[in-house]
């Protein structure tokens, strides 16, 4: 029983993160310097980002790997000859981070 309601609990709690939150990982992990939610820029929007990948199978996993290690680790590059670095360019990103991200790119 308490296994239950600690699981619940860190549902919820989870669930009341600000709205902002997954935003500003993007901004903490330097994803903005590029990115933009709704203009492309150096790197598509993520707008334009989450249509391309809207219903096909593996989106998720895939922009997760994309946006942890790089484009050719997730079999790209996926938007034209535009690549993603890899993590010798970047700041590091975690799997759970990664997660967050492609979710949260995938809803703009």
């Amino acid at each position: 029983m308490k296994a239950v309601t600690f699981a619940l609990m860190a549902m919820a709690l989870g669930a009341a993160a600000p709205a902002g939150a997954s935003e500003q990982l993007a901004k903490d992990k330097q994803c903005m310097g590029c990115h933009a939610i709704d203009k492309d820029g150096a790197a598509p929007a993520f707008k334009n980002i989450a249509a391309q990948w809207k219903g096909k199978k593996g989106a998720e996993s895939t922009l997760s790997i994309t946006i942890r290690r790089g484009s050719k680790a997730a079999g790209g590059p996926h938007w034209g000859k535009a690549t993603m670095p890899n993590t010798d360019e970047r700041p590091q990103v975690s799997l759970a981070e990664g997660k967050k991200l492609a979710q949260w790119v995938l809803k703009q």
